[in-house]
């Protein structure tokens, strides 16, 4: 039979010629069928939609794809009777296999994922390659003739169980050839890119039933007609006329607007949205159209949804975005990295977890157990460390169950205990599930696998019975991926597990669903799908070189060159270029009211100006009668153009489109009158404006660090020097700390060397031992008198058995170079215990205590001259006594002496270092005073700063006394602002409470130096610059210190 190609003009004439051309078809019979041949489902549903709404309705017409008509055609067939259809995964599998088996050319790189892929990709071009093409494809070079060798080996692998869809077309087209069935009439609306079994199908469909063809025509800037550029290869394909095209149609009004960047775009389009609505136009009859990358498909519909403007559109969100992706990908990537702390807690935060033995995975309180025990990763470390850490938490209560006996303490550290342990069991069980997993050889045995973690971890029906419908669509979407990956085992047996981990993560690539109800709302569509619109309003965004025409993807296997030289018919970059080109002009075509052209000067994802998209000049041009210089657009002025100079600039002067534009709107709009009224309307915008405001002034304010109208007790419960010096260094992190609770949590890691804090806690503990031994046997260096060689064998010894307990507890450095540091700590201890003794025989005295603790009922009592009494708790290290019965404080140091190497002549410099009188304090009496405080430094520190520290009299209580009333002074007033350093350099000033990335310095400094004359922030300022040695003034307060006369260090008794 005799086809035939009409040619129209898209949008609401190629709707017009859809119905003539049924009508025709049906004869007058409404019951009579006709099979409608469309591009995509989406088209189909909407041209479904667009018939049905006219008069009379729609009846016996099936819309359908090309490949539908295959497969309804194809089906029952002999040829593919036993044979399944074929898969990507199966393709996949068998290249692989194949790859493994016979390389070739791809030998170095046979294994790598992404060559299988490329192989895949070529395959699925080749299978529609004539033979002979093929040949001169092979005959062109070594890689080619091992790339054809693979594709046919393949062919010929995957024709005994499986057919693809190139074999159900040819089987279609045998149907119709052989008059088999009666086929009805038959209308192409708009047909797009037929491969070459496609177009023998379409020949078959010409010679056996009546072909109608509609074919559009777009109309291009200079006014004539764009033909669709396969016209001329459809026409061959049905053996009909080419027509001639009609008179090139009058274009809807068009704007072109300019704006900065690809986010202001969107928002022009939701502008023009809002208006066209107002002005009558109904939702459905405006059209979006978007580049087609997956960034601005997600950006259009984020900012649509965010307006809350109905549309529909194909789906973004992909499955390993959904709680089951996310889900498998962790799980499948935990094994990398050997359970790492980090991605294991990561993982247990980002998806709502079960543990199949207890209840949903308290994730936030496992990622705190797991870094108080100081986890790195693997089995090993999870096992040692939070079992230390479970026996540790069971001690504790029941010394606390035995002692003090707070029930709510001792139940809590129960608690934990117990959480330790069932995290500890559920790393186990995971580990053990993912070596089974790994151990498993099948595909099918992996499957399974994966479907009963799915179920464990995810929890069962009962659970997801709350779940949104997208995230049970994308629940059933993976158990259908399953259910394919299940079927590998004939074709690729025993593969390695990274090779199923690939392919079930390749899989979860795919996006879920749809956007919308198609037909409801606006329609959202990227640019390879804008044939076929039918529109009021069309708006085309991302009008810029690179993102509008899209850049083709380059083929590493079957270039350009190739592709034409040997004659494959397959489609090249040119073509993709030209269509995308025709899919322009022909959404342009398919507005009847209104065209809006955005284009985005700049891109804040990326740096430098974005150029006018070629498709975009064009239009120009025509209308302004020459092409713009990017730096012209500014000052160019036209009724069809409008340059938005910025986001104010567009609130200023356009309509505003969300209920924050409207706002902002009003803002730049209305001067401060306006400001005012919103702000009185809106208590969210009145203090967001008042934090700015405030933050900007030359006062401190609550926004900044100002509490002095908040009564607070945080000097009310025992405190430390650390404590009190932490506000002299900052006291917004003293704020966030010791107000807010607010503490940063320590992130274990995989050390080369030894921790501070670990080296710290080894020597201190060692020293400790060496005193309290010496105290206990009688063998206590005398009055001056220096370590013996069998004190310093027992140092070794202790500090041998202090790492050793490091080591076990997981704390100790790299294996490699943990015995170099453990011989660098001994030298360092016995070269303290030497300079230790020269310290003494200089003051004549002997240790007669170590570790003395004070604290609860032994507290340190300071009252304050109003009457406020503190209490002090802490420990100090090391306590001397002088032959004249005076004593001395010892306090060992581990780091660097920098810091502290002023303190011999400024006792507290910047006001702080109150350490040593604390501790002297702490452990005199009234019978007995302490004479001498020193920090002691352990380390590589010279000989001049191995001990730093000052005698104590009663100058330096007085100004110790000085310094605590200032400190006491700045927290009870409030004072608690940023304290930056000098220096910009990130390592200067790493706050996690002011400057977690270490960058902020200059800005945070730049707000303290403009509120410096205000008077609570003074009460910081002044305390760091105050020389508290100096006399006191009337203005100071006094401080009585009270101490039990019975408070002796234990050696002393």
């Amino acid at each position: 039979m005799a086809a035939e190609i009409l040619r129209t003009r898209y949008g609401r004439p190629a709707t017009d010629a859809l119905a003539g051309a049924v009508q025709d078809l049906q004869g007058g019979d409404p019951l009579a069928p006709v099979t409608i041949v469309v591009d995509n489902h989406a088209t189909g549903l909407m041209v479904r939609r667009r018939l049905a709404a006219r008069a009379g309705g729609l009846a016996a017409v099936d819309v359908v794809t090309l490949l539908d008509l295959a497969r309804s055609l194809s089906a029952g067939s002999p040829r593919l009777t036993g044979r399944r259809p074929v898969s990507d995964a199966v393709v996949l599998a068998a290249t692989r296999r194949l790859l493994a088996e016979h390389p070739g050319a791809f030998d170095r790189v046979a294994d790598h994922q992404s060559v299988a892929r490329s192989v895949v990709a070529a395959h699925r071009n080749l299978r529609e390659v004539h033979r002979r093409a093929l040949d001169r494809l092979a005959a062109s070079g070594d890689m080619l003739a091992d790339l054809v060798a693979l594709h046919r080996g393949l062919v010929a692998r995957l024709r005994e169980r499986f057919h693809d869809e190139r074999e159900r077309a040819d089987v279609a087209t045998q149907v119709l050839a052989d008059g088999m069935v009666e086929m009805p009439p038959v209308v192409l609306h708009l047909p797009g890119d037929h491969v070459a079994s496609e177009r023998r199908l379409l020949s078959a469909l010409a010679e056996a039933s009546r072909v109608i063809a509609i074919v559009g025509d777009a109309d291009a800037p200079d006014g004539t007609v764009s033909a669709d550029p396969r016209l001329d290869a459809l026409a061959a394909t049905l053996g009909a006329q080419v027509p001639e095209a009609g008179p090139a149609g009058s274009r809807a009004d068009l704007l072109v607007a300019s704006v900065p960047e690809q986010d202001e775009a969107v928002r022009h389009a939701i502008r023009r949205i809002v208006e066209a609505a107002k002005g009558g136009t109904s939702l459905d009859r405006i059209v979006l159209v978007h580049p087609s990358s997956t960034d601005d498909a997600r950006l259009v519909q984020e900012r649509l949804s965010t307006a809350g403007i109905t549309f529909h559109a194909g789906g973004v969100r992909r499955l390993d975005e959904t709680v089951v992706g996310r889900f498998l990908v962790g799980l499948l990537g935990l094994p990398d990295r050997n359970l790492r702390r980090g991605d294991l807690l990561a993982w247990m935060a980002d998806v709502p977890l079960w543990d199949p033995d207890h209840d949903l995975v308290p994730a936030r309180a496992w990622t705190r157990l797991a870094l108080r025990a100081g986890v790195v990763g693997g089995l090993d470390d999870w096992t040692i460390r939070l079992s230390r850490l479970a026996t540790e938490l069971e001690d504790e209560a029941a010394e606390e169950a035995d002692e003090e006996a707070r029930p709510w303490l001792v139940e809590r550290l129960a608690s934990e205990a117990e959480m330790a342990r069932r995290l500890l069991g559920f790393v186990g069980r995971l580990d053990r599930s993912l070596m089974e997993l790994a151990d498993d050889a099948s595909w099918s045995g992996r499957c399974r696998r994966i479907r009963g973690l799915v179920r464990n971890h995810l929890g069962g029906p009962a659970v997801r019975e709350d779940w949104p419908a997208d995230e049970i669509l994308a629940l059933d979407e993976v158990g259908a991926i399953l259910d394919t990956l299940s079927e590998l085992d004939d074709v690729e047996p025993a593969p390695p597990e990274q090779s199923f981990r690939n392919a079930l993560v390749a899989e979860l690539r795919r996006p879920v669903g749809r956007s919308g109800r198609t037909g409801v709302g606006i329609h959202v569509v990227g640019i390879d799908r804008a044939i076929g619109l039918d529109a009021d309003l069309v708006i085309v965004v991302g009008l810029a070189e690179g993102s509008l025409p899209t850049r083709a993807a380059v083929d590493p296997l079957l270039t350009d060159a190739r592709r034409i030289s040997a004659q494959t018919g397959l489609p090249t970059r040119h073509d993709h270029a030209a269509r995308q080109h025709h899919a322009f002009l022909a959404a342009l075509t398919a507005a009847s009211e209104r065209i809006v052209l955005v284009q985005p000067r700049g891109d804040l994802r990326r740096s430098g100006d974005r150029p006018m998209s070629r498709l975009l000049l064009a239009e120009f041009e025509a209308l302004a009668g020459h092409r713009p210089e990017l730096d012209q657009l500014e000052r160019f002025t036209a009724d069809w153009f409008d340059h938005v100079a910025s986001f104010t600039d567009a609130l200023d002067r356009d309509e505003p489109a969300t209920t924050q534009e409207y706002d902002l709107a009003t803002a730049v709009r209305g001067g401060p009158d306006a400001v005012d009224r919103l702000r009185n309307s809106d208590v969210v915008v009145d203090r967001g404006i008042k934090m700015q405001e405030d933050r900007s002034g030359s006062s401190l304010t609550r926004f900044d660090g100002n509490l002095s109208d908040v009564d607070l007790d945080v000097l009310d419960v025992e405190l430390s020097a650390t404590r009190l010096e932490a506000w002299v260094d900052c006291p917004f992190a003293f704020f966030a700390e010791y107000v807010l609770g607010v503490r940063p949590l320590d992130e274990p890691s995989e050390r080369t060397d030894l921790s501070p804090s670990v080296r710290g806690s080894i020597v201190h503990r060692v020293l400790e031992r060496l005193v309290t031994e010496s105290l206990a046997d009688g063998s206590t260096p005398r009055t001056g008198e220096a370590w013996t060689t069998a004190h310093r064998d027992r140092a070794a010894v202790l500090l041998s058995e202090e790492c050793s307990h490091a080591e076990a507890r997981g704390e100790a450095a790299h294996p490699r170079f943990w015995p170099t540091i453990r011989s660098r700590l001994a030298a360092e201890l016995d070269d303290f215990l030497v300079l230790d003794s020269s310290f003494r025989a200089r003051f004549g005295s002997r240790p007669i205590a170590a570790e003395h603790r004070f604290g609860g009922g032994d507290a340190l009592m300071v009252t304050l001259a109003d009457g406020r009494v503190l209490r002090f708790r802490g420990s100090v290290d090391r306590v001397d006594e002088v032959a004249d019965g005076g004593l001395v404080v010892v306090d060992a140091k581990t780091g660097k002496p920098d810091r502290y190497r002023t303190i011999p002549e400024d006792h507290f410099p910047d006001g702080s270092f109150l350490q040593l009188p604390i501790y002297a304090l702490a452990v005199a009496t009234k019978d007995r005073e302490v004479t001498h405080a020193t920090y002691a430094f352990v380390g590589g520190v010279p000989e001049s700063h191995r001990h730093l520290g000052y005698d104590v009299d009663d100058e330096v209580v007085a100004a110790f006394r000085r310094v605590l009333a200032s400190v006491v002074r700045g927290i009870d007033g409030g004072a608690f602002p940023h304290h930056p350093p000098e220096s910009d350099r990130p390592e200067a000033h790493w706050c996690p409470h002011c400057s977690p990335d270490g960058l902020d310095a200059r800005r945070v400094r730049a707000a303290r130096n403009r509120k410096a004359d205000d008077p609570v922030l003074a009460l910081h300022a002044d305390h760091l610059v105050t020389d508290f040695m100096a006399e006191p003034t009337d203005e100071d307060p006094t401080i009585v210190v009270e101490v039990d006369a019975d408070d002796r260090p234990e050696g002393d008794r």
